[in-house]
């Protein structure tokens, strides 16, 4: 029995250890919409139109793409759409090369951003950081 848990505990640990690089690279993007904090995050991906927005509030959608790899297309994109017929129309869309900016900067690389929905008025903000 003694072994046994050793070895599942240095099998966790493995896990944990190869697990950390991928979290640790990764976007944080923070956003304001009707007096409610909301956050998306996004690792590197080699598939990036399999990305998913998140729905925030009622009337729009957030999804935020990391592209690492190949190097020459790196990038992080950023994509706004406004849901207010139920469907995701895109409103606004962002794309950022690298280098990226780490720390320093109250918001982030990507500065801070105010996004309105067309027919309702409907004001989001949103600033994004690469976590190091």
């Amino acid at each position: 029995m003694g072994r046994d848990r050793r070895l599942s505990a240095l099998a966790v640990a493995l896990l944990l250890a190869c697990a950390t690089p991928a979290l640790a690279d990764s976007v944080r993007c923070h956003i304001v919409y009707g007096g409610e904090d909301f956050t998306v995050d996004a690792a590197p991906t080699t598939t990036p139109y399999r990305v998913a927005g998140q729905k925030i509030g009622r009337y729009f959608e957030f999804r935020a793409v990391y592209v690492a790899a190949p190097e020459r297309d790196a990038a992080i994109n950023l994509y706004v759409s406004g849901v207010v017929t139920g469907d995701a129309v895109p409103i606004h869309q962002a794309k950022h090369r690298p280098p990226f900016i780490v720390g320093g900067s109250r918001y982030g690389f990507t500065g801070l951003n105010f996004v309105y929905e067309p027919t309702k008025g409907s004001e989001l903000q949103y600033w994004c950081e690469r976590l190091p």
